[in-house]
């Protein structure tokens, strides 16, 4: 799965994670409300059936204190309890929804009528001065047992409703609970979602980039990528493997063509390019070891001749052989350079005494004398040397050539010596033959 898919595939999760805990949310918080409303709503009832029973009271109330003082100002709260049983029977009928209660609800205006129709009989009785008409009414205790009977409808009505009241109050309490339980969820849920995004994106983009810019960096700074760089199989792993894969080509072509810049191309010897920077740097190293280093200028002889008689792949076949034989002479921390033509220049450092300069040289010219076969033809290497010590003939690198170069002249004009030391005696001749 790539990257576009993975991130596809976990923003789809995410939008249907976050539209599905929103819907829940959503519906459980409505069904809530819907019980809050019907908790509201029983309350209302229950309310209005008290307020009902006390307007009941109220008026019984009022009616007795006019029979006993004959007083028309209890006539006041006798008819505003008519009125209140009135207007909160009318609430009850509309809000009342369970059919028991319905029945129970008309059951009680019946007992509700007579007693108002007890009441008022009484005080009619009362308002025509037959008072112990009235009382004797009274003390029937007809209204009581009405009274008794309106408690015993109302008690039942109100038990019903209370237990529809405990009811939506639990179905309440457990919507609530649900409700917190999902935010935990949901934020328990999120919380880890955002671990993991930040995760995620951290090891698919962000870890990917941090590599690319230090492989970038590496590749400004000349450095080669390393192939552990390479982390993940996706695009991006892609993109680095590829990256790496160019900066390889980049490193190789590099190489090649310093190859093919600083090393002679038949021989694989350094060649002019790299010369006076090995030289300076074999300077600097004598100046701190106090130690001095030897240049030593390489020609081959009769070089020219070899090479128009028998051409120029047996010139070419001389040079390597050359370069060999040099090569296989020297210590490990010496040089051999390839300056041009059949001249060659080799730099020793770490002389600390003139003699391990003979022993190089004796050694060169000693395996010289072993002949190389060229299409079953014997031939001999021979060379003439000329030598240069740092510092006493040269503090330069020019210096230093050039006076190697002069002492490499008068060994070839010597017919008796094969190398020579620079002598500033040397400068004084007209010509190098």
């Amino acid at each position: 799965m790539n990257i576009k898919q993975k991130i596809t595939l976990f923003l789809t999760i995410l939008f249907i994670s976050v539209i599905g805990n929103a819907f829940l949310t959503y519906k459980l918080e409505q069904y809530s409300q819907d019980k809050a409303q019907w908790i509201k709503h029983t309350n209302e009832v229950i309310t209005h059936m008290r307020e009902y029973l006390s307007g009941i009271q109220d008026s019984e109330t009022a009616q007795r204190g006019y029979l006993l003082t004959k007083n028309s100002i209890y006539l006041e709260p006798y008819h505003q309890g008519m009125i209140q049983t009135k207007e909160h029977y009318q609430v009850l009928i509309k809000l009342t929804l369970d059919e028991e209660n319905m029945l129970l609800l008309k059951e009680i205006k019946k007992l509700k009528i007579k007693k108002f129709n007890e009441l008022q009989t009484t005080i009619n009785l009362t308002d025509a001065n037959k008072f112990d008409e009235a009382l004797a009414i009274v003390k029937q205790n007809t209204g009581k047992l009405i009274m008794d009977k309106l408690r015993i409808k109302s008690d039942k009505f109100l038990n019903k409703e209370l237990q529809l009241l405990n009811h939506h109050e639990n179905e309440f309490i457990e919507l609530r609970t649900r409700i917190v339980t999902l935010i935990a969820i949901s934020v328990t849920f999120f919380t880890m979602l955002a671990l993991f995004t930040m995760l995620f994106l951290n090891r698919t983009l962000f870890e990917p980039m941090d590599l690319l810019l230090n492989s970038t960096h590496k590749v400004e700074n000349g450095e080669q990528i390393d192939i552990q760089d390479i982390t993940t199989q996706d695009e991006m792993g892609y993109l680095l493997s590829s990256f790496y894969k160019m900066n390889e080509k980049v490193v190789q072509r590099e190489a090649c063509l310093i190859e093919k810049v600083t090393h002679d191309e038949l021989t694989k010897l350094l060649n002019r390019e790299s010369l006076y920077g090995c030289i300076d740097s074999a300077i600097v190293n004598s100046q701190k070891t106090d130690t001095k280093i030897a240049i030593l200028f390489l020609d081959l002889n009769k070089f020219k001749l070899i090479n128009d008689t028998l051409g120029h792949k047996a010139g070419d076949f001389l040079l390597i052989e050359a370069s060999k034989v040099f090569t296989k002479s020297l210590r490990n921390s010496d040089k051999v350079f390839r300056i041009g033509g059949d001249e060659f220049l080799i730099l020793l450092e770490n002389i600390t005494d003139i003699s391990q300069v003979d022993t190089i040289i004796q050694k060169i010219l000693e395996t010289l004398k072993t002949p190389v076969i060229y299409q079953d033809k014997e031939l001999i290497i021979s060379t003439s040397i000329g030598i240069a010590i740092f510092p006493e003939d040269g503090k330069s690198p020019d210096e230093l050539v050039k006076a190697s170069d002069i002492a490499m002249y008068s060994a070839k004009n010597d017919k008796i010596f094969k190398y020579k030391y620079f002598d500033k005696s040397m400068l004084k001749r007209k010509s190098d033959g």
